[in-house]
């Protein structure tokens, strides 16, 4: 007789796939590494396939284990998804979305936009989780969130593209700095200048990397982030000059710092995205409508 698949050795897989080594897991699970490892052994035994490799005492995941991946953290986000309904209406509660963005949109434009949706909509309830595009585009492809905010990719299995659109670029300086007398800032005016950029990895870094590798004399750049919001904080402590999305901009103005027109092509993209054919309901076409009239007084 064929044993069934044990709850507990999926478990011990997904640990190792989510932490990236058996003593990882075995903290995770709060169980020995031997026990780990004698989990993933019986499911390699009972599937029939080698999940991992053994290189002395680091593992490898195999391309069979990020497949198989995928399917059991489909299954686990359905658990979870019913142990978080359970708890809501426990209590009472119960959240009509739930809503994946990229740090860019939950530390600005979102919350200003839930905010003036709750005016008219105050019974409008839902978890919000900040996570960078990538994460975004799996939580909302697994039905894990109902509705997604992040940068346009070309990850796009299993989601449809809601919306894209873009908001333009603007020049940001602490409060004193002399461009803070241009009422618009040229390229050209940042040669020389310390400034703020963002890592390679994101498309906003890799839009500038180009644009400056054009000028004769580029701005020095300082210090790199993958966030806006810290690009902004780094800027205000007088590291140097920074360009970010309009919607950061406005935050950075609110915090004191100054913020002006930037005279260049580039802009900043964004996709609302769903999980592929669902339609929205009507609290996410409501969040949809919201966020786009707040991008477009941008």
């Amino acid at each position: 007789m064929v044993s069934a698949i044990s709850s507990r050795s999926l478990e011990a897989f997904r640990a190792v796939m989510r932490t990236g080594t058996v003593s990882a897991a075995a903290d995770e699970l709060l169980i020995s590494q031997p026990a780990v490892s004698r989990l993933i052994r019986d499911l390699e035994t009972r599937l029939d396939l080698q999940l991992f490799t053994r290189h002395g005492s680091r593992v490898v995941a195999t391309h069979e284990a990020h497949e198989l991946w995928t399917e059991v953290e489909r299954s686990f986000v359905g658990l979870a998804q019913i142990e978080r309904a359970a708890e809501q209406i426990k209590h009472g509660y119960r959240a009509t979305l739930t809503i994946a963005s990229a740090p860019a949109f939950a530390q600005s434009v979102l919350p200003s936009v839930i905010s003036e949706l709750l005016e008219q909509r105050p019974n409008f309830r839902a978890e919000f989780l900040s996570m960078t595009t990538l994460p975004v585009v799996r939580q909302v492809a697994l039905r894990q969130c109902q509705i997604g905010f992040g940068i346009p990719t070309q990850h796009k299995y299993e989601i449809d593209v809601v919306k894209t659109g873009s908001v333009p670029f603007r020049f940001i300086a602490a409060p004193g700095h002399f461009l803070g007398g241009f009422e618009r800032i040229e390229a050209e005016q940042l040669a020389g200048l310390d400034f703020v950029g963002f890592v390679d990895s994101t498309s906003t870094g890799r839009a500038f990397d180009r644009l400056f590798a054009k000028m004769k004399h580029p701005p020095i750049l300082k210090m790199k982030s993958y966030l806006s919001h810290i690009v902004s904080a780094l800027v205000l402590r007088n590291v140097g000059v920074g360009i970010v999305d309009a919607f950061t901009a406005e935050d950075h103005a609110r915090m004191g710092g100054i913020v002006r027109p930037l005279n260049v092509d580039e802009r900043f993209e964004y996709a609302v995205i769903k999980p592929r054919g669902d339609k929205l309901g009507t609290e996410c076409e409501a969040l949809v409508e919201h966020f786009e009239k707040y991008a477009r007084r941008h």
